[in-house]
């Protein structure tokens, strides 16, 4: 790292730099010293000095060769190097200016001079510190995505992006002095490896762990065998950090000169991660990706336009009582009807409601209306709940206002916990049940046997109901695993106390294995599909399929 107002003296003469130090000592600069261009280089890499005054002619390395190596470096380029020299012959100094030094000191010294110098280039020294800041990424000194941006302005140049994977984890683990030599290390190779493949680019350090490649020629390799190439390289690489190696990994994304659009290319990398990729090449799947958000923007205006003209409605799925042989309760499903008429079930519409923040208000209509339509029935009824819903405030205190308001439809209500998402906090989820249960609520957890669910979580809850997963009951018929699966949740349940339902009850032969195992309910279209109705047997037959298989009273 650079040290503020910091100059480096070479001189093979000891006597010019004290003479130097001395003109300058109360500045409050802080002086390095060389004696050649070769330790000048040395120290200059080492402290990163403010401005560099460089004597001509010295032994082992002189100062014109000096400066050319050190302005190829890519933290010297726009150090201020002044040429301390009593030559006065014009080619000589031409020869000192293509080098690369900004100006000139002469001998014998003159303080004045020399002070207005220094102070001036030390100006220009801060300025170039606050460029580097604005435009290199602190850690490796390589350029940020601000000067990445700024370069695609000017060039149109294919691209490649790397995320180093679970690198948020390393400084967690490792500690953050670890996270970044890892970053200079990786810096470091990259700009190596390109090096031996002899192909010439500019590294960049956009943020934790993410760099980018702007490729100053076009290439001769595909993009993918590049991209094989490198991901396999990376994967053998160790990155050597005091008393350990570490093995690291990266995603890659590629993007051609024509759409090194940044954010595009970060948008592609991000698939590449969701979907474990070790690489994408942006044009292959971003015509998808813009398809996919653009249908996501005509979801949202979809829902938010169906939920202001009321078009947000429960439909009823009619479940059979076992042993009474009839329909005792129903599951109020969620609907969206189009403009047309068109009825959605939630696998269109609902992901897209919770990214654009109209899950809850969904639920919130659901609940109301559903709670409007019992209070008059006598039949039970069955409303999903996740655990989104639990752990939202405004949902909660819906639920409570429509209980308190609402006490015998609440002793027919069975909340129906969803197992399709993780529960971050189980006290909430308990703490939500022992509350509702004091207003009569049944509990029931949804596609037991598969997911999050298991034989500890109905020990934790204590269900009513334990509805069995489709995927165990749709082949119960022919699986024997199924069938011995089946039958072990049953037994587990009722010893407990608890009803069982098989859902997915699909056709007939299905119906008639349930049947052996003594599940209190079924539900699946073949009993009755959903329907905006509530429909039992005796009102609607037409909507049941099962009739031949039970007697009607």
């Amino acid at each position: 790292m650079k040290t503020a107002n910091t100059i480096l003296i070479v001189d093979d003469l000891k006597t010019n730099r004290m003479v130097i130090k001395k003109a300058l000592e109360k500045e409050n600069y802080t002086f390095i010293e060389a004696s050649n261009g070769e330790e000048a280089i040395q120290m200059a890499k080492e402290f990163n000095p403010s401005i560099i005054i460089m004597d001509g002619l010295m032994p082992v390395m002189d100062g014109f060769e000096a400066v050319e190596i050190l302005r190829h470096l890519e933290a010297f380029q726009r150090t201020p190097i002044l040429m301390i020299s009593s030559l006065s012959e014009e080619e000589i100094k031409l020869r000192a200016i293509e080098a690369g030094v900004n100006d000139f000191v002469s001998k014998p010294f003159e303080k004045m001079e020399l002070l207005v110098r220094c102070r001036s280039y030390m100006e220009v020294a801060r300025t170039n510190s606050q460029y580097i800041l604005s435009s290199k990424n602190p850690v490796t000194l390589l350029p940020n995505k601000t000067a990445l941006q700024s370069d695609l302005e000017e060039n149109e140049s294919d691209v490649l992006l790397l995320r180093l994977d679970n690198f948020c984890s390393v400084g967690t683990f490792y500690g953050e002095d670890y996270a970044q030599t890892l970053e200079k290390k990786f810096g470091e190779y990259l700009q190596n490896y390109f090096a031996q493949q002899q192909i010439e680019i500019d590294c960049y350090h956009l943020g934790a762990g993410e760099f980018a490649i702007l490729f100053k020629q076009p290439l001769t390799t595909k993009p993918d065998e590049l991209c094989a190439s490198l991901h396999e390289a990376i994967k053998i690489y160790e990155i050597e950090l005091e008393n350990f190696s570490y093995d690291i990994s990266a995603t890659l994304c590629f993007a051609h000169a024509q759409e090194a659009l940044l954010e595009s290319a970060g948008f592609a990398l991000e698939t590449a991660i969701q979907q474990k990729k070790t690489y994408v090449i942006m044009k292959d799947i971003i015509e998808t990706l813009k398809q996919e958000a653009s249908n996501n923007i005509a979801s949202i205006h979809k829902i938010k336009k169906a939920i202001e003209e009321d078009r947000i409605v429960p439909y009823f799925q009619p479940i059979f009582d076992m042993k009474q042989q009839d329909i005792t309760k129903y599951e109020a499903l969620v609907r969206l009807i189009e403009e047309d008429g068109n009825v959605l079930s939630p696998f269109f519409f609902l992901e897209a409601a919770k990214k654009g923040n109209y899950y809850l208000q969904i639920t919130e209509i659901m609940l109301e209306k559903v709670f409007a339509l019992f209070k008059y029935m006598e039949k039970e009824v069955t409303i999903n709940l996740s655990f989104l819903d639990i752990s939202s405030t405004l949902i909660y205190d819906k639920i409570i206002d429509l209980l308190e308001k609402n006490p015998e439809t609440a002793s027919r209500v069975t909340f129906e916990l969803l197992e399709d998402e993780e529960v971050e906090d189980n006290d909430v989820l308990l703490d939500f049940i022992k509350v509702v249960q004091t207003y009569g609520v049944k509990i029931a957890i949804d596609d037991f046997g598969s997911g999050y669910s298991n034989f500890q979580r109905i020990m934790d809850i204590n269900p009513d109901i334990v509805k069995i997963d489709g995927s165990i009951i749709k082949d119960i018929s022919t699986n024997e695993k199924s069938q011995v699966l089946t039958e072990a949740i049953n037994t587990f349940s009722h010893s407990l106390g608890i009803q069982t339902v098989a859902e997915f009850v699909s056709q007939e032969d299905i119906f008639l294995k349930v049947s052996e195992y003594g599940i209190d309910y079924v539900q699946g279209y073949y009993i009755a599909e959903p329907t905006d109705k509530l429909v039992t047997i005796q009102s609607h037959p037409e909507y049941f399929k099962f009739q031949q298989s039970i007697e009607v009273d």
